[in-house]
């Protein structure tokens, strides 16, 4: 398997209609709990660009690591609409999450179709005090065909 760039993305976490950009409820008493969050970004890559809007449901473990569930939706610079879902692990070191996600996109579009069936990779970092993460989003192409 071979990994191609599709596109550099990064995502920002935004207020959210309850007046804060991160919402973290640990009910347990302990460091497991449910986040929110919601934001805006853009990909920039050669095959897509555009912006996008996503909200995260991210679980958090005991030891502090994320587990990311967002999802959202693209609007591409030509005007096709994009769904993306984002799952994985975020470890933290510092105030930087290092992340490592799996990607998936959906499009009626046909110049976008070929994105329903492609399995991407990212790998990313986020600022949790900017609340701003930057990434690389890689198609998997597979050489067993």
């Amino acid at each position: 398997m071979r990994l191609d760039l599709l596109g550099e993305m990064e995502l920002v976490y935004r207020d959210s209609s309850f007046g804060e950009k991160f919402i973290l409820a640990r009910p347990f008493g302990g460091e497991e709990g449910s986040g929110y969050g919601e934001g805006e970004g853009t990909i920039k890559g050669e095959r897509i660009n555009g912006t996008l809007r996503w909200v995260n449901h991210p679980h958090r473990r005991s030891d502090g690591s994320m587990l990311p569930d967002a999802h959202g939706i693209i609007k591409t610079a030509d005007g096709a609409i994009v769904f993306f879902a984002m799952q994985g692990r975020t470890v933290w070191v510092g105030e930087t999450g290092r992340q490592l996600l799996s990607v998936t996109f959906e499009s009626q579009d046909e110049r976008y179709k070929w994105l329903n069936n492609t399995y991407c990779v990212l790998e990313g970092a986020i600022d949790s005090v900017a609340l701003k993460m930057r990434s690389r989003v890689y198609e998997c192409i597979t050489d067993l065909v």
